[in-house]
């Protein structure tokens, strides 16, 4: 069967979303549960290759609660101190003591607020950002892997995806799943990833919404530390992966 132009285009697709999907690390949804295709509203994942890549075709979100020790738990234990995604495969820190007083002698307590602060130049895009007199982000995750919290010591802060993975916009105030991150100020949280455009800046979640954007590095900002990455790969689901093939055959 003679290949069209569209059908070329098609093609094309695939096979970047094919290649894209079979290399990055896996996604996480945020709570969207429907998608659009040309014409009309699709519940679920796309039906057709076209329109693959929207929001729902995502992995549901997987949390594991951990203990002190780095041990699982079950969803009813009453504490614990880090979550694991399991989509990524990443572990977060669990914040403590939101009572409105920041304490910098807590590097875990979820009322203090930090300048982005990066003194390594590979790292930093540029620009190092504010020191704040201790009270910034490199001094908090040098305080937290100090302190062998969790039983590790090579916490750091997220990139932008990986902050953006814990926005749930089928909430508000905050934007996360609060059984699993209990004490998330509805607020600003520095990312470790620098404006391309406007090194002076660095990006970030605002949990109030979920929406990611940019700040001014002198900005006193929230913060979580996570430690670890992807412990899979996604591909494309099978009966896509089929379509391509009898495409190819065609």
């Amino acid at each position: 069967m003679k290949k069209t132009i569209r059908g070329w285009l098609l093609y094309c697709f695939i096979q970047w979303a094919f290649s894209v999907y079979a290399l990055a690390g896996p996604v996480p949804e945020t709570g969207q549960n429907w998608c659009n295709n040309n014409f009309s509203e699709i519940t679920g994942t796309s039906p057709d290759l076209l329109f693959f890549g929207r929001n729902a075709d995502y992995t549901p979100p997987s949390y594991t609660k951990l203990s002190n020790a780095g041990n699982p738990l079950p969803d009813s234990a009453p504490s614990w101190v880090m979550v694991k995604d399991n989509v990524t495969g990443l572990i977060w820190e669990v914040k403590r003591n939101m009572d409105g007083i920041s304490n910098y002698d807590d590097p875990n307590d979820a009322d203090n607020t930090y300048t982005w602060y990066d003194s390594n130049p590979n790292t930093n895009g540029g620009n190092a950002g504010i020191p704040g007199n201790g009270t910034n982000t490199e001094a908090f995750i040098n305080a937290i892997n100090h302190a062998h919290f969790g039983g590790y010591s090579d916490w750091r802060l997220p990139t932008i995806k990986e902050l953006t993975y814990l926005a749930d916009t089928s909430s508000t105030n905050p934007s996360i799943k609060t059984n699993y991150f209990p004490n998330t100020v509805s607020s600003w949280y520095w990312s470790s990833s620098t404006s391309v455009n406007y090194p002076y800046h660095a990006w970030g979640v605002g949990f109030r919404h979920g929406y990611d954007s940019y700040n001014h590095k002198y900005f006193h900002g929230y913060v979580r530390a996570v430690r670890g990455g992807a412990e899979s790969i996604i591909r494309l689901p099978a009966f896509q992966q089929q379509y391509l093939k009898d495409w190819k055959a065609s």
